[in-house]
């Protein structure tokens, strides 16, 4: 039996009442594209209450300043 990989590169999230990808977003910080990457067997259109979502950990992006020669 072919077994799907779980991988998830943040951590597991179990749908609650109410809960949806816009709530997911705001409340983690990420956006609903990340959410619809980070989970490409999830139906989630039709989500249920106790489903398993991954979050994905956002790395901050950063970007040097040079500093001014004196």
């Amino acid at each position: 039996m072919e077994e799907r990989c779980k991988c998830c590169r943040g951590f597991i999230h179990v749908i609650e009442k109410g809960d949806t990808l816009y709530k997911l977003g705001k409340k983690y910080g990420v956006t609903v594209s990340a959410l619809l990457f980070a989970n490409p067997y999830i139906n989630v259109y039709n989500l249920q209450i106790g489903d398993e979502l991954c979050i994905p950990k956002i790395r901050p992006i950063v970007i040097p300043i040079p500093l001014e020669e004196q």
